[in-house]
């Protein structure tokens, strides 16, 4: 029999000399315990023999998911039933002891200390298909951060000192656009709230507090040392008016500091994981990783003490209210539990152990009430919420075809208007017709630009007539009519060239650039305008997404370097993808000694990717390539053609008519058959034969009849 004897103690804290209440308690027992907890206990387990590092998580709808790091990739697990947690689907990577995961809306983004770049995974797609890797603004890069207005935050990436690349999410989330760089000094972590950036200079030894309204050009406003001058993490209370941090060093704590005047910080408390590793009350010299608000509670992967969760409802007091061991292992090493994830809306816990692999964690701390839609613009915006759990949810229409498309709607709220809506296109006149067995149908109809389709609605022929050819039985077809209703002329693209200075204006000789577009309608591109200070011809070119060659124009430009050149083009785009609008290398070379037709270009943030006429056409990004096989395609660059005249016709469809062809069943077999004819006999063996005892025929229009004679 086990006996469970608990006693209160109340002690002073040997940091802040503060009454703490302490749970000691023995179980009476020759069995020792193999993994300790305290208000807390596990759910569910997930192994991962190649060892874990960071963990995020993710919901939609009634449905929540873990986002786990490993040694060799991304891995996404269903933990709706959190007893038995499923793995959809795994991404590789290159091997790396260290790869962090955040999100922004439905999107994944993982870093990682490997030479990978930036992953972006589209969680809209569990069987895990849709990703990208990108190396465009970084190589590797130690963690990342997202922020409530969807701008990632990039730390300690292989760019100038390491501080934080700041991309842009909100455009398209699958292609970001960088906003600017905080490069002062390295910083390992942070996290954001509106126009604060809380950095960790851990190097430095202090948290920074900085200014990112202007994302091109941050500036510190403030900072102070942590405990041991080894700032690994920090988070921010609900109210902004404390911050919680971490040490990344054996022995040392999780801080709070009053921030609310950021000019006067003060340190108000320090605590250790006193448990020591197995609940015997005796402090180790455990090292802390990185922390989490949650409402009232601080959760905390603690290393080789597991998951701990520290009351701050008084943040000058901390108390240790709950902890979870996942790791045999013990003392200061950097072992065990790397990350803990507190805001599934379940209430439950996700806690990465780096040798045993995944927990999912209850504790009766998991209700929150700051947990929910933080955007504004969402139809179920919680006012209340101060962390976003992913349902934030956007009515518009959702049909890429309707005039008033919103591509960051979540539900579709049935405002979807269309442009032919207000046309009425007459119905073809076309007869029904019934024919003899064999015989072909000749379709004449009345109307305009007539289309003719399968009754699976295949496009069978245009043109107001139409031979079925021979039919053998009664066929139906679907036949409308398309008019041109409107013609129109826009102008899209950067209406001008912006920006000053050789940096501004050029790219580096090396470089010949263009516009990546897509025609998703007919148009006819009648003119750009460009800038240069070097007159000279160039030659325009049109290039499909293969690389080839579609049309060129070559056209000697003056120099234009303030008003822009218009070039007539006069070209007729057909449906497609990809398109590229660029110059001829070859012949910069030749004029100007380089790849680049030395046409003004605009960077600086100052480009609007992407340039949208709807259903028409979309320029997407800047493209380059020095020539050498180093190409690329950023949003961060506008190349050289402005101001596009473009003219399409609106064409709009009437509704189908159908029309049947009938065989005419009243014709005789032999009527049938009278004007076919035999040529060949052959035998049951396949062989041609001259007997008539038993013979297969075949006729001219492949039938096959077989014969018996009786004699």
């Amino acid at each position: 029999m086990f006996v469970l004897i608990c006693i209160f103690v109340v002690i002073r804290n040997n940091i802040s000399m503060k009454k703490t209440i302490i749970y000691i308690c023995c179980l009476i027992s020759l069995i020792a315990y193999t993994q300790e907890s305290l208000n807390m206990d596990l759910v569910g387990n997930l192994p991962y023999p190649q060892g874990t590092n960071d963990i995020w998580g993710y919901a939609d709808g009634g449905n929540e998911y873990a986002l786990v790091g490993t040694v060799t990739g991304f891995s996404v697990v269903d933990v709706s039933n959190p007893s038995e947690p499923t793995e959809l689907f795994f991404i590789n990577g290159s091997s790396s002891t260290w790869r962090d995961v955040k999100t922004w809306g439905k999107y994944a983004y993982v870093t990682t200390e490997a030479a990978d770049g930036l992953l972006i995974v589209d969680l809209n797609d569990l069987t895990g298909q849709t990703y990208v890797y990108t190396e465009e603004f970084f190589t590797t890069s130690h963690n990342i951060y997202i922020d409530e207005n969807g701008y990632a935050y990039i730390f300690g990436a292989d760019t100038g000192n390491g501080g934080a690349v700041i991309l842009d999410l909100t455009n398209d989330p699958m292609n970001p656009t960088l906003a600017g760089v905080f490069d002062d000094y390295y910083l390992h972590d942070g996290m954001v709230r509106g126009d604060t950036l809380w950095g960790s200079a851990i190097y430095a030894g202090v948290f920074s507090i900085i200014d990112v309204s202007d994302k091109s050009n941050p500036s510190i406003m403030s900072s102070y040392p942590t405990s041991c001058q080894f700032t690994h993490n920090a988070w921010i209370s609900d109210d902004n008016n404390y911050l919680f941090t971490t040490d990344e060093t054996a022995g040392c704590y999780v801080g709070s500091y009053d921030v609310s005047d950021i000019y006067d910080i003060q340190e108000i408390d320090l605590v250790q994981e006193w448990t020591g590793d197995g609940a015997t009350g005796n402090q180790e010299n455990v090292i802390p990783h990185n922390t989490h608000v949650f409402g009232d509670y601080l959760v905390t992967s603690y290393y080789t003490s597991g998951v701990t969760v520290i009351d701050a409802s008084n943040p000058f007091n901390l108390i240790e209210v709950a902890y979870y061991d996942t790791s045999p292992m013990s003392g200061g090493s950097f072992d065990g539990c790397w990350g803990a994830y507190p805001y599934l809306p379940s209430g439950l816990i996700l806690a990465t152990d780096q040798q045993e692999g995944l927990f999912i964690l209850h504790t009766p701390y998991g209700a929150y009430e700051g947990f929910g839609c933080t955007n504004q613009n969402a139809s179920n915006f919680n006012p209340n919420a101060t962390i976003n759990d992913g349902s934030c949810e956007f009515l518009g229409c959702m049909d890429s075809e309707a005039e008033n498309y919103n591509s960051f709607a979540t539900i579709d709220d049935g405002t979807c208007e269309y442009f032919c809506d207000n046309f009425n296109i007459a119905l073809p006149t076309c007869p029904s017709q019934m024919i003899e067995y064999g015989e072909a149908a000749i379709i004449g109809c009345e109307g305009q630009e007539v289309s003719f389709l399968d009754i699976d609605g295949n496009l069978l022929s245009t043109g107001e007539i139409y031979n079925t050819g021979p039919l053998y039985e009664d066929t139906s077809f679907f036949i409308f009519s398309e008019e041109i209703v409107e013609s129109f002329t826009f102008n899209t693209g950067e209406p001008n060239h912006e920006g000053s200075g050789n940096n501004a204006d050029y790219s580096s000789t090396i470089y010949n650039g263009g516009l990546l577009f897509n025609c998703y309608s007919d148009f006819t591109l009648n003119s750009v305008k460009v800038y240069t200070d070097s007159p000279g011809e160039r030659t325009i070119e049109l290039r499909d997404s293969n690389g080839n060659l579609l049309l060129d124009l070559v056209t000697d430009i003056p120099a234009y370097p303030d008003n822009g050149f218009i070039i007539d083009l006069d070209w007729e785009i057909a449906p497609g993808l990809d398109y590229l609008l660029t110059t001829n290398t070859q012949m910069n070379n030749e004029n100007f000694g380089d790849n680049n037709p030395m046409l003004k270009r605009t960077t600086g943030g100052l480009p609007d990717f992407p340039f949208v006429i709807n259903n028409i056409l979309e320029i997407t990004e800047g493209y380059y390539d020095n020539g050498d096989g180093n190409m690329g395609s950023s949003a961060d660059y506008y190349y050289y053609f402005y101001d596009w005249d473009v003219s399409f016709d609106r064409s709009c469809a009437s509704d189908s008519v159908l029309v049947d062809i009938t065989i005419d069943n009243n014709v005789s077999l032999s009527e049938k058959n009278k004007n076919l004819s035999i040529i060949k006999f052959l035998d049951v063996l396949g062989r041609e034969t001259s007997s008539q005892s038993l013979i297969i025929e075949i006729l001219n229009d492949g039938t096959v009849t077989k014969k018996v004679t009786l004699k």
